[in-house]
């Protein structure tokens, strides 16, 4: 489609609001939104979205594209060579795109193929969506994900692997504060990176601008993160010693107070208990209540509604059984969990971008980015229409059109 056209006659989505502003028209030129209005004498090219909704593009805001989300995504990556591995990701980023899903946080990956795909992305060699990555993520000697590169073991280590992920433009930095179900020989009860490697952390990213966030098993790690002062915590499980779920409301009110930005991850930790009743056992022998684990994070995001908290949503795809296009699926555990659709909506659009630090992405305004899905039904009374878009811009570019395949 030409450069300038424009979107006309469609319903608009103003997620920031919870409301639909109809018979409105959307002037896009290069990649942003120019301008919002009814344009009637306009003879540029155009498209009738013939009342049809349009929604900000969706932000997932926790993946792995490197993983697979089959039944063993640890297992499938180790025996994999990097072209296989790259062929995962850009299948992965395809599902994404077509789901609406225009931007990705990437939580940890191979720290030399993230790079390179990213650059693909960029490029439009590679169909999907715009992303956000940590490069390297960081964890202690065999630590949680250390397959995928990133272990350190003193501060000058740390110093490095930050200032290398920086240098090839991550945005931001990420941690592994305790043992993960995916590792075994790590614990997810334990917190197993030191807090003077946590304290360094921060200071280096914040010295650089950027946000740091941490995976947060253990009730003692998010204690930690709390200390340092983390920006943000993923997936905050709430598991002690010996390996028991339990929610604590103290540390939560401190979660809060402090500002820390939390990432739930439900659906990927309900799909992978479902699959661990299914197998009758976890991934990581450690893992010793990993079913009371994972459930436990229905339970915790109801908290985390009621108190007030930052939430940002994201998937945790590429782990087990958690698809690419997972993302509505993930807002539905919210609203089980007692968030209304438009709060849902609003966690992987203007406010996971607001939290994420992405200005002028997740609304259709003026002078955003025009990352835009057009839908067939009002997400803000039925977030199911989001599954199946009928068009999808990334950055003013027509990239998916259902029936009609990727654009891109």
């Amino acid at each position: 489609m030409s450069d300038p056209f424009l979107i006309r006659n469609a319903r608009i989505v103003d997620v920031s609001n919870g409301a639909i502003e109809a018979g409105r028209s959307v002037l896009v030129r290069r990649d942003r939104i120019e301008a919002i209005g009814r344009f009637p004498g306009w003879s540029g090219a155009s498209l009738d979205a013939a009342g049809s909704y349009l929604c900000p593009g969706l932000i997932d805001c926790h993946v792995h594209f490197f993983l697979d989300a089959g039944p063993d995504p640890r297992g499938s990556y180790i025996s994999s060579d990097d072209s296989r591995r790259m062929a995962t990701a850009r299948k992965n980023a395809r599902l994404a795109i077509q789901a609406g899903i225009t931007t990705m946080r990437d939580c940890a990956a191979p720290g030399h193929l993230i790079v390179r795909f990213r650059r693909q992305g960029d490029a439009g060699d590679v169909p999907g969506p715009h992303i956000i990555s940590c490069g390297y993520a960081l964890m202690r000697p065999q630590g949680h994900c250390y397959f995928l590169g990133g272990e350190v073991a003193t501060v000058r280590d740390l110093r490095k692997r930050i200032e290398w992920n920086l240098s090839h433009g991550a945005g931001f930095v990420k941690l592994m504060a305790s043992g993960g179900g995916l590792t075994p020989g790590t614990i997810p009860h334990e917190a197993d990176l030191p807090v003077k490697i946590m304290k360094a952390a921060v200071r280096e990213a914040h010295a650089n601008g950027v946000r740091i966030t941490a995976h947060c098993h253990a009730t003692d790690s998010i204690r930690r993160g709390i200390e340092v002062g983390l920006d943000m915590i993923e997936h905050a499980s709430f598991v002690e010693s010996p390996g028991r779920y339990r929610y604590d409301e103290e540390l939560t009110r401190q979660i809060r107070d402090a500002g820390i930005i939390v990432s739930p991850t439900v659906y990927s930790a309900l799909q992978t208990a479902r699959r661990f009743r299914a197998a009758g056992a976890a991934h990581n022998p450690g893992d010793v209540a990993a079913v009371e684990r994972l459930e436990g994070r229905l339970i915790n995001t109801g908290h985390f509604r009621r108190l007030g908290m930052k939430i940002i949503g994201g998937t945790d795809c590429g782990a087990t059984n958690t698809p690419f296009d997972s993302l509505v699926d993930e807002l539905d555990s919210y609203t089980e969990a007692g968030l209304t659709r438009t709060e849902a909506l609003r966690s992987v659009t203007d406010m996971g971008a607001y939290y994420l630090g992405l200005s002028q992405v997740g609304q259709v305004r003026p002078g955003h980015r025009a990352d835009l899905t057009l839908l067939e039904g009002n997400p803000l009374e039925d977030l199911e229409v989001l599954r199946q878009p009928l068009k999808v811009y990334k950055s003013g570019r027509l990239v998916h059109e259902r029936n009609g395949g990727d654009s891109a």
